[in-house]
């Protein structure tokens, strides 16, 4: 435990908390001065030792009370400052861990979801956040009110030894009572971190993805209780144990008042017996207290417990991984590269089944080869394998001859709405100057869009503006051609007219996929129509190809892509 709190005070340098150190160490001893001060003040007061005195004794008090008022201003945006740096740092090495994971099913896995949120995220509903930095401060604030507390018990120890270190031992072990209770609350919160992240879903959902279901459908209320439910059945256990703790206070209460109480009465009754002046009595009075103060577990205690923990899953993380570097990605190609999967097999964690089971299959360079497939097909595993983004169980992937991962570029289905101007959505974070962001954008049929390329694509920002689905989609395919004209020679359209009408579909092939002959184009989709121009189209079924061809050939096949093309063009008929 000693070395952890002595890690936590290592992290401060990160911050540069060299100054928020010394400025908390002095407010660390003003109490103390203080008390001697005040004493002072009202000694010379009573014993009338002229204006000069009084006036001396005066400035010392005021002056003692204005440098903890300047300390604490400025503490505060410090703290801030200090908290921020150390958690930026913090949140970057487990970026890098997410970045450099090589396969996205260890970034899903509920174990790795728990511990990087308990690591980088927010102690939802109850104390402080859950932060490294409030953790690293709140261990030097702890540290150094236990330095005010040793430094006010040395004041009492002036007047009575023993009464110094019955007091320093009852605040100490009146402190380790009362953490020791209200800790248990963490480890509830601690159990619950998944229904933390659903009831932010939850909310999130209400508020901002459903508004216009909730209002079309009247779904308020429907999640409303949802919330609630979802409230209760993460912080029920914190609120039951919350109410047990406030109920075991009176001890804490009553050993206060006893401390209070011999606080009080000890240097009172000395100076009733004349052996003290009433000056000391302030001074050890308000020492007294100074020691008391200890007692009190401030929200430091939570800010420690919240970050020793996050630490400790932040350092899980690092030895099950490691900081490793993001996995490489082969160099942008002049020429479109060849695509081999040989004997492929891959399962998603609990499956029953293999979705990729001895998949093989070569796409020579500069082809255009559609995928198609009912739901389940392995379609999507099959683009999310070729990216990189999963590894299979067994088998090889190779994409240009290399197993790294390629430099290609791909439109998901799901793609990415980026709260960005219309130039850096284009251009998704690759260089390139104005002609090639307004060429991207004619490819993909969105030269007609309603704002100009420093436009804000975000309809929540005061000057910015939102775009149809079809509009999205068509931005979204301008990024895709725009990265296939800085050299990424390797397409991926997943269901690229998901969201267009039906004359724009039929258009998509001329507009789109005949523009970029020189690339290793791969298509995945449900509507055939977009497909049968393609050199190839790979039917899959139970995670191997069952299916090869041109579109005139596997109709005269007569088999799965036959029926499914004919179903397709009954609804046209």
């Amino acid at each position: 435990m000693i070395a952890a709190r002595m890690r936590l005070l290592r992290l401060l340098p990160r911050g540069g908390g060299a100054l928020l150190a010394l400025l908390q160490a002095a407010r660390a001893v003003v109490p103390a001065l203080m008390a001697i001060a005040v004493g002072r003040l009202v000694t010379v007061l009573f014993q009338d030792r002229g204006v000069r005195a009084a006036a001396v004794a005066a400035i010392a008090v005021a002056g003692l009370f204005l440098l903890d008022q300047v300390a604490w201003l400025i503490f505060q945006p410090l703290r801030t400052l200090v908290v921020r740096r150390i958690d930026g740092d913090l949140r970057a090495r487990m970026r890098a861990i997410a970045t450099g994971l090589p396969r996205l099913d260890i970034l899903e896995s509920e174990e790795f979801q728990d511990r990087i949120s308990r690591a980088v995220d927010k102690g939802m509903g109850i104390a402080q956040e859950r932060s490294a930095g409030n953790a690293a401060v709140g261990q030097l604030v702890l540290i150094l009110r236990m330095v005010s507390a040793v430094a006010a018990a040395v004041v009492v120890a002036m007047f009575s030894v023993p009464l110094a270190v019955l007091l320093f031992v009852a605040a100490l072990a009146m402190r380790a009572v009362v953490r020791r209770q209200w800790m248990k609350i963490i480890d509830k919160l601690d159990a619950e971190t998944a229904g933390q992240r659903y009831e932010h879903y939850v909310s999130s959902q209400a508020v901002y993805f459903a508004a216009k279901d909730v209002r079309l459908f009247g779904l308020s209320d429907w999640f409303a209780g949802r919330f609630r439910a979802a409230a209760v059945r993460t912080y029920g256990p914190v609120w039951r144990e919350m109410l047990g703790v406030l109920r075991r206070q009176w001890p804490i209460v009553a050993g206060s008042l006893l401390a209070g109480a011999v606080v009080l009465g000890a240097p009172a009754w000395a100076v009733l017996d004349g052996r003290l002046e009433p000056g000391r009595l302030i001074t050890y009075v308000l020492a007294g207290f100074g020691v008391l103060a200890i007692s009190g577990m401030g929200m430091e205690a939570y800010d420690i417990e919240y970050g020793l923990r996050g630490i400790a899953d932040a350092d899980a993380l690092v030895d099950a991984y490691g900081m490793k570097e993001a996995q490489p990605v082969t160099q942008p190609q002049p020429s479109p590269p060849e695509v081999v999967f040989d004997d492929v097999v891959f399962s998603y964690p609990g499956a029953r089944r293999p979705v990729l089971d001895g998949l093989t299959l070569t796409i020579p360079a500069g082809q255009v080869v559609a995928v198609v497939g009912e739901n389940g097909a392995g379609k999507t595993t099959f683009v999310k394998l070729l990216a990189g983004l999963y590894r299979p169980e067994s088998g090889t992937i190779t994409v240009g001859g290399s197993t790294a991962r390629p430099a290609m570029t791909a439109l998901f289905q799901d793609f990415v709405k980026y709260p960005a101007s219309l130039r850096e959505n284009v251009t998704g974070g690759l260089d390139g100057d104005d002609n090639a962001v307004l060429s991207a954008l004619e490819r993909a049929g969105a030269a007609d869009l309603p704002a100009s390329l420093d436009t804000l694509l975000w309809r929540e920002g005061p000057d910015g503006t939102d775009l149809s689905g079809g509009q999205w989609q068509r931005v979204a395919l301008a990024r895709a051609l725009h990265g296939v004209a800085a050299g990424r020679r390797l397409l991926v359209l997943d269901e690229p007219t998901a969201n267009l009408d039906v004359r724009a579909e039929a258009s998509f092939y001329d507009q789109v996929v005949a523009q970029v002959r020189d690339t290793t184009t791969i298509l995945i989709s449900h509507r055939l129509s977009t497909v049968r121009a393609a050199d190839r189209i790979i039917v899959l079924h139970d995670g191997r190809v069952a299916e090869d061809g041109t579109h005139d050939e596997l109709l005269a096949l007569g088999g799965r892509y036959a029926r499914f093309f004919t179903t397709q063009a009954e609804a046209f008929r």
